[in-house]
């Protein structure tokens, strides 16, 4: 492979034609000039240049002719950070068609979106794969709160037992179906755990005077939990069958695809021969699976 252009020659390039450009710094120009392709972690803080490395990494690959555009994939985690990465990637390529460092007509349309957006691509694209329409309607919060609302004032046992209002109730069963999703937890395990647990706190409690309200409390929020649950349940299968997703399902589902379908890793990893992540979120469960199966090794 040679490399033609080092970052501060494509600098210099853009300084001659006019353009405001800076040289990187020495850490900036090891991260876009590395030769090594497989997976690398940058850690930066704020105010560094993530976004400006981020993009002079782009311009350098592009420009050395080591991958085209549309061969590099840009994920970020706000839209309004996808549109700024994007808008300053395409800025910098028509500069150096400028330069005359790339062709004139040159393709400078690299994808770049957020983490959903790539989620969604990844359910329209490849959803009927696993009985998922692609094309289900994505829905908000309040759309969701009033399914929550109407499963909720409908639940057919009657002696459920619930402590607090109704409205805490909806909230409680959206937060829990938000992180059964985000997480893929297994309900009917989770409600065995929960009844392991209270079996011994339930034991320990007469022994321990002094932390018998902490347990009690504990115990509580476990009851009804368990109690909680089977709407958590139903309130799933109620969003998936009508054709309306949140964005828990779409990430929770699109993570499901990657996993469980190899040849879709096939596909994408031939399409995106570089895959750049700015600001990753590795508390999402759901985008740890859907990227490490996509991208991984």
């Amino acid at each position: 492979m040679e490399i033609k252009y080092s970052a501060e020659d494509i600098v210099n390039q853009l300084k001659k034609n006019g353009v405001k450009a800076h040289a990187p710094s020495k850490e900036q120009r090891a991260i876009i000039e590395s030769e090594h392709f497989g997976p690398a972690l940058i850690i930066a803080g704020a105010g560094s240049g993530k976004t400006e490395t981020m993009s002079a990494r782009v311009i350098w690959l592009v420009a050395n002719g080591i991958v085209a555009p549309d061969e590099i994939l840009g994920l970020t985690f706000t839209r309004k950070a996808a549109a700024e990465l994007k808008a300053r990637i395409r800025k910098r390529l028509r500069q150096l068609i400028s330069a005359n460092l790339l062709p004139h007509g040159f393709n400078i349309d690299v994808p770049v979106m957020t983490y959903h957006a790539y989620a969604g691509y990844l359910l329209a694209e490849y959803g009927l794969r696993i009985g998922i329409d692609g094309d289900a309607e994505l829905v908000g919060e309040a759309n969701l709160w009033q399914q929550a609302n109407n499963l909720i004032r409908n639940w057919p046992e009657e002696d459920f037992r619930y402590s607090n209002k109704i409205s805490t109730l909806i909230d409680d069963v959206m937060g829990l179906t938000k992180n059964v999703l985000e997480h893929k937890i297994d309900t009917k395990k989770l409600v065995e755990d929960h009844k392991k647990l209270l079996s011994n706190l339930e034991s320990l409690a007469p022994g321990l005077a002094k932390e018998r309200e902490v347990i009690n409390t504990v115990i509580k929020v476990l009851s009804q939990r368990i109690q909680i649950l089977p709407m958590v349940d139903k309130f799933i299968e109620l969003r998936q069958n009508s054709g309306t997703l949140a964005f828990d399902d779409q990430m929770s589902l699109a993570a499901d695809l990657a996993t469980n379908l190899p040849q879709i890793h096939e596909i994408e990893r031939a399409k995106f021969k570089v895959v750049l992540l700015d600001e990753y979120q590795d508390t999402s469960q759901s985008q740890v699976r859907m990227l490490s199966a996509l991208f991984g090794d």
